[in-house]
């Protein structure tokens, strides 16, 4: 094997990335396994890391291959990795939260929240804008049969998928028959959010909230029974009063987590109801104190998801209940596919393919 691999890398903030030649990963602890990257997942948060926007809170050194949805093939594997575990060949996706397996929340069975954690193309590990990624144990991959789904199916599931599953869980009590459920933001993630939402939420009413009509459209494909373009809707308030009958919504996934979008959550939210923040486009949001308050609002964050929950989320596709909407892209055209991830041109989830 040619002992060098190419990659997409960060060398300068702002920068387009540059393709190098790069010395291909070598193991170098028993429980390490290098996979062979057959796709990876383009997310806002890479834009975030690619301009420098989180250079003072998540400190990298440069350059730096991106990239944290990742998918592909076991190439090798370390000394201390189990036989019947897996092996060279065995299709894997790579769970992000690299905890340190001793801390309260790795012992819970979070490792996403982990003090310590690491991030596979987001800290201090390289991720897979690359033909091959060292993955630092063999903890954090999920065998998938082959037969079940290919690189470029999973890939998204490992965070665009996998983040609206956590924050739909956390609030599915509160919802069911009578209930309504809003997600506002059809990008990777919403697109997947309406799907859990017809599944987890026992009859609840899903509306799909968005600035793009084609965005809404999928949000339409994916079985939302309501969409609201919020470039168009004067009145959003009214709007979603009339068609919940005074009710407004229940819950909220906001997949965005702007200052703006924030607010127009808490101006349609039900007595009781409950706002989950995944996205991470804003830095701060008001909270009307004394409309919290009075109406026992609930508001959550929620990150990433855990390694069992990949794998809930793997099987709800291996059986057929989600689906993927994916455009695919060369790792050639990298930067052209970043200009467009930026202007909001890709429908679903964009991947590179190395």
């Amino acid at each position: 094997m040619d002992g060098h691999i190419r990659s997409a890398r960060i060398h300068e903030y702002k920068k387009p990335l540059k393709l190098d030649n790069i010395s291909r990963p070598v193991i170098s602890r028993d429980e390490e396994v290098l996979v062979k990257v057959g796709a990876c997942g383009l997310c806002h948060s890479d834009l975030h890391l690619i301009s420098g926007e989180w250079k003072d809170i998540i400190p990298i050194n440069l350059p730096k291959t991106p990239g944290h949805e990742i998918a592909g093939w076991v190439e090798e594997v370390g000394k201390s990795v189990p036989e019947n575990i897996m092996k060279p060949g065995d299709l894997v996706a790579v769970f992000g939260g690299w905890g340190c397996g001793w801390c309260i929340y790795c012992k819970s069975g979070e490792e996403q929240l982990c003090a310590f954690a690491k991030w596979p193309g987001l800290s201090s590990s390289d991720g897979g804008f690359s033909e091959y990624v060292l993955i630092p144990s063999y903890r954090f991959l999920v065998n998938v049969p082959n037969s079940v789904a290919r690189p470029e199916d999973l890939a998204p599931l490992t965070d665009a998928g996998l983040t609206p599953y956590r924050a739909i869980k956390k609030v599915r009590s509160m919802l069911g028959p009578g209930r309504n459920i809003g997600i506002l933001g059809i990008g990777g993630l919403g697109s997947y959010g309406v799907q859990y939402a017809k599944i987890l939420t026992g009859g609840s009413k899903v509306f799909a909230m968005d600035r793009s009509d084609n965005k809404l459209e999928l949000a339409s494909q994916c079985g939302a029974d309501y969409l609201v373009n919020l470039r168009s809707s004067d009145n959003l308030v009214d709007g979603i009063r009339t068609e919940t009958g005074g009710k407004m919504l229940d819950v909220i996934i906001d997949c965005v987590g702007t200052d703006k979008t924030f607010h127009d959550s808490i101006s349609i939210l039900a007595k009781g109801g409950s706002i989950v923040i995944v996205g991470l486009f804003g830095t701060a949001a008001k909270i009307p104190i004394a409309m919290t308050v009075l109406n026992e609002y609930n508001i959550f964050g929620s990150l990433w998801g855990n390694y069992n929950e990949l794998r809930e989320v793997i099987e709800l596709l291996n059986e057929g209940k989600i689906k993927n909407n994916i455009t695919k892209f060369k790792l050639d055209d990298v930067n052209e596919v970043i200009g467009f991830l930026k202007d909001g041109q890709i429908t679903g989830r964009g991947v590179l393919i190395p």
